[in-house]
């Protein structure tokens, strides 16, 4: 690649400018290398940040050009969102792929790249930046240091640099910017539009959830909705028990993250929060149902190091009692829902037991 660079681009006689675009710099480039001596700019930076991707501006034009121009804010809701420099940009292959498709929404960016990189270093992702990933699943922003830097081998040795990888990815926007003392940037991030949602649910969540199989997140999400406390507490069960190392099962974090997994991928239906203040306290899990004529449903968490069946099962109910002596529903019933599902969960090492309860003022 130096050779093809060197001759290419630094001794070519008959090429006066060399343009390279991608997400990640040129590694190692100094006086030693066969291309050295670039010029870089980075979505950070504000030179030319309005020529990689559409401008508000003309993706109007575009739209009245097709005679959409009553569908700018559906475009905007699926493919705009980023930010490079000072300047809003739509994805452009999205956004001519949408007219092209007659108008109709889809992830389209989803099938035209790889996210091999992404994953490596997911398999290597320590809990809290599983949990930062988590929420911005959520609809929240996070605050993080962006090296605009990295380079391959620097990703692969430092998982944190995942965040830096992401932004640069198209996977993340940035909101605000500081200059750090250290020379990287101090960013506040979250997911850009609907479209990169949908994608990153599939593309980055399932990675992380990597040893609980698709089958059995979708049989315990029915099991919830439908209150199948049997079938709910079996499949939990079963899987402590044949997808869980022992060496996992230690304090309630593990299992909060384990449950908020499972609820995540109920995304399309509910707004899901984790640790939220309702009532007079903090519930553990809360899904606000997206349409009223769907049930909320109230999650409260309980783990034991060493607790005999009874006893894990007192604490399931003490969980579920807490739901209520803690008025946590006091959300949900503001928002108008009507009717929700209470949970008690409580797991001691690979086993589980589940309390429930319902309210409802739907007497239809």
């Amino acid at each position: 690649m130096r050779n093809l660079f060197s001759g290419g681009l630094k001794d070519n006689k008959h090429l006066s400018f060399g343009f390279l675009t991608g997400i990640l710099r040129v590694a190692k480039e100094s006086i030693f290398s066969g291309l050295n001596n670039l010029k870089i700019n980075s979505v950070l930076d504000m030179k030319y940040s309005e020529y990689f991707g559409f401008t508000p501006e003309e993706v109007r034009e575009i739209a009245n050009h097709y005679g959409a121009l009553d569908r700018y804010e559906e475009i905007c809701t699926w493919y705009d969102g980023y930010r490079f420099g000072n300047s809003e940009i739509f994805n452009p292959w999205s956004v001519i792929s949408y007219f092209s498709n007659q108008c109709q929404p889809r992830p389209f960016w989803q099938a035209t790249g790889s996210n091999e990189i992404i994953g490596e270093i997911l398999t290597q992702a320590d809990e809290e930046i599983t949990e930062q990933l988590r929420k911005l699943l959520q609809g929240e922003s996070i605050l993080i240091y962006v090296d605009t830097d990295v380079i391959y081998p620097q990703i692969k040795s430092n998982p944190s640099s995942i965040y830096s990888f992401l932004l640069v990815a198209g996977y993340l926007k940035v909101m605000e910017t500081q200059f750090a003392d250290s020379g990287d940037f101090l960013c506040e991030v979250a997911l850009p539009n609907r479209k990169i949602t949908i994608v990153y649910n599939k593309e980055i969540l399932q990675k992380l959830d990597r040893y609980i199989p698709q089958s059995t997140v979708i049989s315990i999400q029915k099991a919830l909705y439908t209150q199948d406390l049997k079938k709910l507490q079996l499949l939990l069960q079963t899987l402590l028990q044949q997808s869980v190392s022992v060496y996992d099962t230690y304090g309630e974090n593990f299992y909060h993250g384990l449950v908020l997994g499972l609820c995540a991928m109920m995304d399309n239906r509910y707004w899901i929060h984790s640790n939220g203040e309702s009532g007079e306290g903090r519930y553990d899990i809360q899904l606000m149902p997206r349409l009223k004529r769907d049930p909320g449903i109230l999650i409260e968490l309980k783990a034991s190091r060493k607790a005999l069946k009874g006893e894990l099962k007192a604490l399931a109910e003490k969980a579920l009692n807490q739901v209520d002596e803690k008025k946590y529903d006091t959300e949900m019933k503001k928002q108008g829902v009507t009717s929700v599902f209470k949970y008690g969960v409580a797991f001691s090492g690979k086993n589980v037991e589940v309390a429930m309860n319902s309210f409802s003022t739907d007497h239809s």
